[in-house]
């Protein structure tokens, strides 16, 4: 893959050293860890991989905001730069996410978008979006994209997460252009099933009212290998027409749709030995009773062979960057995909010098 033939919006070599130099400047030495602070959702997704998996949802939510308070404190003394702050729905306890607040001024929250957030908390938010206004209903059990335009249009803080999945690949101009018009930014990601999402599909499981109302064996969610040529062309092109919306690295575009796995899996375990999240040793996905292990990812539960979850995408290729500093298309992708994620983690870093 070489970035001349995928494009880059570093045009010049005199853009690409300033970015460049930026990144070593202003995100250097990042630190993240992951907290789910809470065990409540006001929605029940298709395939969510919160409420599908022994790995999130199965423990107790028993911590007091005095014990979340001392946690933060001891996070912070041992390093901890740029939490990460999910659930199931983090806008749903948002006492715990001001008490973070006070330890960290940079962070992430994800957020389903139904609930608007604290103007006074400074974290960045990524509000996931599955679909135009109908397909989002179906998919999410509840209608949220017109609730998420309202409560966060002209929000600095806030970038729509487009959920790419196989029902919704030809609404990506509909929900960008629903987002330029609102004066939100959009970016992306692939819906990237749970094992427990896999076997039930595999299975024709048994439907039921929550989180595995309809999908099948010949009609479910995931991306096949016809699908990522699509998703590649869909969201190049909207990357192109809408440049002031979408922030989204062509880069990235053509590596993470690039149909073989994006990991080296273990074939006896199933779990990718260079996922660098898995690799970091400061790097902890706590539960809500501050349990944590060490073989977690960011995104609990998730099958690391058909794992295109944006956070571990984006991780992987700024990890190796030596891999891609070999040539001069590899090194100005490399930072066009670094850059990207800056923008989509620092509300501020347009600003930045």
């Amino acid at each position: 893959m070489a970035g001349s033939e995928v494009g880059s919006y570093l045009a010049s070599d005199d853009e690409l050293a300033a970015r460049y130099a930026k990144i070593r400047r202003h995100a250097r030495g990042i630190r993240i860890s992951g907290y789910d602070i809470t065990k409540r959702c006001n929605l029940r997704c298709e395939g969510c991989f919160f409420f599908e998996g022994e790995l999130s949802s199965h423990y107790p939510e028993v911590r007091s905001d005095q014990d979340y308070d001392e946690f933060f404190r001891s996070e912070i003394e041992r390093g901890v730069n740029f939490p990460h702050f999910a659930g199931a729905e983090p806008a749903l306890v948002q006492d715990r996410l001001r008490l973070a607040n006070r330890y960290w001024k940079r962070g992430l929250i994800y957020t389903n978008g139904t609930i608007a957030i604290d103007p006074e908390i400074s974290f960045m938010i990524h509000v996931s979006l599955w679909g135009n206004p109908e397909t989002d209903a179906a998919l999410r059990g509840a209608p949220v994209f017109r609730k998420a335009v309202k409560n966060y249009a002209g929000d600095p803080r806030a970038v729509v997460m487009m959920t790419i999945n196989r029902h919704n690949i030809d609404e990506v101009p509909t929900v960008v252009q629903a987002c330029a018009d609102a004066g939100m930014r959009l970016s992306f990601n692939h819906y990237s099933p749970s094992r427990q999402y896999i076997r039930k599909v595999d299975a024709n499981g048994e439907h039921d009212s929550e989180t595995f109302r309809f999908s099948t064996r010949e009609d479910n969610l995931m991306l096949g290998p016809t699908d990522f040529a699509r998703v590649e062309d869909v969201v190049g092109q909207a990357v192109v027409k809408w440049p002031e919306t979408v922030i989204y690295s062509p880069y990235y575009n053509a590596w993470i749709n690039d149909p073989n796995s994006r990991f080296d899996i273990d074939p006896d375990t199933g779990i990718a030995r260079d996922c660098p999240i898995l690799n970091m040793p400061y790097h902890r996905q706590y539960h809500v009773d501050f349990s944590y292990s060490d073989d977690e990812c960011c995104v609990a539960n998730i099958d690391c062979t058909g794992c295109r979850h944006y956070v571990s995408g984006y991780t992987k290729i700024m990890a190796e960057r030596d891999a891609h500093f070999g040539t001069s298309e590899g090194f100005r992708g490399w930072v066009e995909v670094f850059d990207t994620w800056c923008r989509l983690h620092f509300p501020d870093w347009e600003t930045l010098h």
